[in-house]
């Protein structure tokens, strides 16, 4: 049991790096961001402080959200809040990644970030340790109003846009590119890796310790 569950923890950190260099790579194109990286971005601007920070504070408020509305949340999932922020700032603050100042250099950049991005998804959703904080509330918000989740992502993610706007985020040719293409590329991505992600049950974080506990005692 313990070197099953190392193994997905060793998935769940692999798909945090990759997620990680893909966003960084989608912040220095300089084309323009996704919804939720233009809140990010344009909190840090306006408060000043790291991107990484402002990323951690959204997904803690929005995963709070969702766990007071009654879902939970696993291993993965503060994985996602705590430490794919800390790479991303870790990796602006090396400068590995260039920011771009060629809008096709940038665009080049953008997609590439985006694959990338749509890579480390799939392996922090095959470890299967938790839900995305963001898909949470999604699931949530569907819930309370009896409306879609694609209705429900959109019209957060306009509003994240919006807010980020005002705070100072980056709005371009990529926030258009990420909003119609981020979907599509992970129904590619997930597609050619046969990779069924509905079907595939998140452990929160109770099933996990009582599933280690039992493995203990075997």
């Amino acid at each position: 049991m313990k070197k099953h569950y190392l193994r997905r923890l060793l998935i769940l950190a692999g798909g945090q790096v990759v997620s990680a260099v893909g966003i960084t790579m989608m912040l220095q194109a300089n084309v323009g961001l996704e919804a939720w990286s233009v809140l990010q971005q344009g909190m840090s601007k306006t408060f000043g402080i790291t991107y990484g920070t402002a990323a951690m504070i959204v997904g803690a408020a929005v995963i709070a959200v969702a766990f007071l509305c009654g879902e939970g949340f696993g291993i993965g999932t503060l994985s996602n809040i705590v430490i794919c922020p800390m790479l991303i700032d870790l990796l602006l603050a090396l400068g590995w990644v260039p920011l771009m100042e060629n809008f096709w250099a940038g665009l080049a950049m953008l997609l590439a970030g985006m694959e990338l991005l749509a890579l480390g998804t799939w392996m922090y959703m095959l470890s299967a340790l938790g839900a995305g904080p963001r898909d949470a509330l999604m699931v949530v918000l569907a819930r309370m109003t009896g409306r879609s989740v694609g209705l429900c992502r959109a019209s957060v993610e306009l509003l994240a846009i919006v807010v980020g706007f005002f705070l100072g985020g980056q709005v371009g040719a990529g926030t258009v590119i990420s909003a119609v293409g981020l979907g599509t590329l992970f129904n590619v991505n997930f597609r050619l890796l046969h990779f069924q992600a509905v079907q595939l049950h998140q452990e929160n974080l109770a099933e996990t310790l009582r599933n280690l506990r039992g493995g203990c005692r075997e």
